[in-house]
């Protein structure tokens, strides 16, 4: 399995009004030191500006292969209109197109219900036209909370709705407090999953390495497919304020996580 590393991880202001205070120019030679050639990337990190020679030289000079975009571009009908929608996807199409991407992360819907009847229509409907404008683009459906993911049926039903080869789920727990649903949200969505998020939880779902979390990371993991890839999303010690953050520390518990990982992927 193929584990690449989520620039978020190395990002403390991801959840302040900030956003960035790392720049991938900065990042990614230190992300190639650590033996990561493959990342997925937040998408702050790539500016305000679509597109950034700088940014793309960055990668090429360091030999690391922007795979996923991870995006924020949100499909929810009460907070975009078709227009707005259109007008984001295009600028996302010229990123991909510019840094070679070759998978989109998307929330299925943030802020909707899953029993939304005419949202999720209107949602499925979105997903469409997005996989139409960038067809050569693998989608993958967060399992995040706050969307229809929150009823995994739900979930499930919309991609076999949409019907589509090139759109599938990125799988994480929805929920991190009861084990036995996490093992049924697997059992539900593995037809669908192509890729994962690698993190884990301590019972107040604070964040906790992947051998001590709740998550049974090891029994997971044997039951998903060849094929599916993972990244590292987040380790404990890089969940912190941007005055105490340590980006060396941080970068060497995601080569820790990993090399966990991989020791259960050996015995799986």
């Amino acid at each position: 399995m193929k584990i690449y590393l989520h620039t978020i991880a190395l990002e403390p202001a991801r959840w302040t009004p900030q956003r960035v205070s790392q720049t991938l120019p900065v990042l990614l030679p230190l992300i190639a030191e650590a033996g990561f050639p493959e990342v997925e990337i937040f998408e702050p990190h790539l500016t305000a500006e679509t597109i950034s020679s700088e940014i793309r030289d960055a990668f090429a000079s360091n030999n690391i292969t922007p795979v996923i975009l991870s995006s924020y571009l949100n499909l929810n009908p009460t907070v975009t209109t078709d227009s707005q929608v259109d007008s984001l996807v295009d600028q996302i199409a010229e990123r991909i197109e510019f840094y070679g991407f070759q998978k989109i992360r998307l929330f299925p819907g943030a802020g909707m219900k899953p029993d939304d009847a005419e949202g999720v229509q209107a949602l499925r409907e979105r997903l469409q036209r997005v996989a139409a404008r960038i067809p050569d683009t693998e989608i993958l459906l967060e399992t995040h909370d706050g969307s229809v993911a929150d009823d995994p049926r739900a979930l499930v039903r919309l991609v076999e709705e949409i019907a589509n080869p090139k759109v599938g789920l990125l799988f994480q727990p929805t929920f991190f407090k009861d084990v036995d649903l996490i093992r049924e949200q697997l059992e539900l969505e593995k037809p669908y999953i192509r890729h994962i998020h690698l993190q884990n939880r301590k019972p107040d779902v604070s964040f906790e390495t992947m051998e001590a979390g709740v998550v049974p990371w090891g029994e997971l993991l044997s039951g998903i497919a060849d094929g599916v890839e993972a990244t590292m999303e987040f380790v404990p010690v890089g969940i912190c304020g941007v005055e105490s953050f340590d980006l060396a520390k941080t970068i060497e518990e995601a080569r820790s996580e990993v090399a966990y990982v991989r020791q259960l992927l050996a015995k799986a």
